[in-house]
């Protein structure tokens, strides 16, 4: 309980405590403790609670701030999972396509090996050679064009 002021600014706060006694079951009340408090004393708690609460707000938002932070690295990180995700797939379309780009390759060299002339043959004319490189390589890329349309027909891209 806490009693009116007094002429000084006291005021008294009363613990009380209520009994019941065991053989007649009478209630009754008791003064547990009294304390004196003044109204400068209520003034210094009210204040060291207010700084309580500010320094609180501050620490509510230094937190949110982390928060946010952490929801947008985690946001990254679950972008970098996709990603990852994705590799296998990737890799199986590697393997798949290694045996193509050798043959690729090889038909590039046996074209190159027709094109270039042989060294015992005597010079052409000058303007054999322009024609020809310009004539042979057509049907070259005719025939790798038409053998990667061919694979795309057989393996569709994804």
């Amino acid at each position: 309980m806490i009693g009116r002021p007094s002429k000084l600014g006291d005021i008294l706060r009363l613990t009380m405590g209520l009994y019941e006694c065991a053989n007649c079951k009478t209630k009754f009340r008791r003064v547990l403790g009294k304390e004196r408090i003044n109204l400068k004393g209520i003034m210094e708690r009210i204040k060291s609670l207010e700084e309580t609460v500010m320094e609180a707000a501050r620490k509510k938002s230094e937190l949110e701030e982390k928060v946010n932070a952490l929801e947008e690295e985690k946001a990254c990180l679950l972008a970098e999972i996709e990603a990852l995700k994705a590799i296998p797939g990737l890799e199986a379309k590697i393997s798949s396509l290694e045996p193509e780009v050798a043959k690729l390759k090889e038909e590039k060299k046996a074209l190159e090996e027709k094109a270039a002339p042989t060294p015992s043959s005597p010079p052409p004319e000058e303007a054999a050679p322009t024609e020809t490189p310009a004539e042979t390589p057509a049907p070259a890329e005719e025939t790798a064009e038409e053998k990667s349309i061919e694979a795309c027909e057989e393996k569709p891209c994804e």
